[in-house]
């Protein structure tokens, strides 16, 4: 054996030897890795809707509250939730309702108190994590629910075919402006609709500006023309105005309807409400007296988010008294921005903060993103 073909043998003995050594003190160490920690599938997020006079907005993408327009889900005091598309808002964020516990209402559609009760975040998580894409073959987009409902202030005779359109007698309403600052009182005076060629469609409102002290004369406001656009009433100054200036009413036509938008809500970015008379409308003297006029409420979206609660993932009063409670009901919703397609789960877990010791509007998500 020569001098290279032994240096080559020790080499091998030498490899077999330390290999053998690596081997043997692996199989004597008994303890085992310690298991890495299981992150949680999902995440939560509080979102601060307190301030009653306006929406407040959730991005799912930032886990935060915006003021911009990348928010997927919006939700104000008294009014409820909505979805950033539709008559909502500009975006393309439509829904749908993935998951829902069918035993909390009865066949008279009353909440059933121990069906509440025993619904957790933790009892809720199994079904939460069931949902994925497959859950929804249809998504929803915002469609508009107006305070001011068009039967309460128009009429229609029907009697000699084609119908013939007025005012209805006694209507009226408290409207606080756009900014939240000043009131008028408010009704529709007259109204013109002449079919033929070209329709025509107007209507002049009665309005009676409050000053800080009493409610001014009544006086016109300009004929309200909406035959073939949308059109947007400042009641401050009185005028028409243009749809990105501070208008408190607008007038468009719908399939049939003719809705009178209140800018605030799912309406518009303003503070604008009609206000829930406690008297008489003419018998206001104080349109911020809370015992003439309870409260101011804007117009309002109508969507997946609407159900089953009467405030959609939220139920008033189960057990009495004033509290929400969650119905822990597990939406898909769905964000066609610019940048791409995303999908978020949603489920809502509280009204009242993460230890239940918030004020009311202090909302509580479950969420997280899924591929299609």
């Amino acid at each position: 054996m020569n001098l290279l073909t032994s240096k080559k043998l020790l080499a091998v003995l030498i490899s077999s030897a330390l290999l053998s050594a690596c081997g043997s003190s692996s199989s004597d160490d008994k303890t085992p890795d310690p298991p890495a920690p299981e992150l949680p599938k999902y995440s939560t997020v509080v979102l601060d809707a307190t301030d009653g006079s306006q929406a407040a907005k959730l991005d799912f993408v930032s886990a935060s509250a915006v003021t911009d327009d990348t928010w997927q889900i919006a939700y104000q005091k008294y009014l409820g939730f909505k979805l950033n598309g539709g008559v909502s808002a500009s975006g393309k964020v439509s829904g749908c309702v993935a998951h829902e516990y069918s035993n909390l209402f009865d066949k008279e559609g009353n909440p059933v108190v121990d069906k509440f009760k025993a619904l957790t975040d933790a009892s809720t998580l199994t079904d939460f994590d069931k949902v994925d894409a497959s859950s929804c073959t249809e998504f929803k987009f915002d469609t508009l629910k107006t305070a001011i409902k068009t039967e309460n202030w128009l009429d229609a005779d029907y009697s000699q075919g084609a119908p013939v359109y007025s005012a209805k007698a006694g209507n009226g309403w408290i409207i606080r402006s756009a900014d939240g600052k000043e009131y008028s009182r408010v009704k529709v005076k007259t109204v013109e609709v002449a079919f033929g060629a070209t329709t025509t469609r107007k209507v002049t409102l009665s309005t009676e500006l409050w000053n800080g002290s009493v409610f001014a004369a009544a006086v016109d406001s300009p004929v309200l023309d909406f035959s073939s656009k949308r059109v947007f009433w400042d009641l401050e100054t009185n005028t028409l105005v243009a749809e990105n200036a501070d208008w408190d009413l607008s007038l468009t036509v719908n399939g049939r309807d003719y809705p009178l938008q209140i800018n605030g809500g799912a309406s518009g970015e303003g503070k604008g409400g009609s206000g829930a008379v406690m008297v008489k409308l003419d018998d206001v003297t104080d349109p911020v007296d809370t015992t003439q006029v309870y409260k101011y409420f804007a117009d309002s979206a109508s969507g997946v988010l609407s159900a089953p609660g009467n405030y959609g993932p939220l139920q008033y009063a189960v057990d009495g008294g004033h509290k929400m409670w969650p119905t822990f009901t597990t939406y898909l919703i769905k964000d066609e921005a610019a940048s791409g397609t995303r999908l978020f789960k949603m489920q809502l877990l509280s009204n009242y903060g993460e230890n239940g010791e918030l004020a009311s509007a202090n909302l509580v998500f479950r969420y997280q993103e899924i591929t299609e």
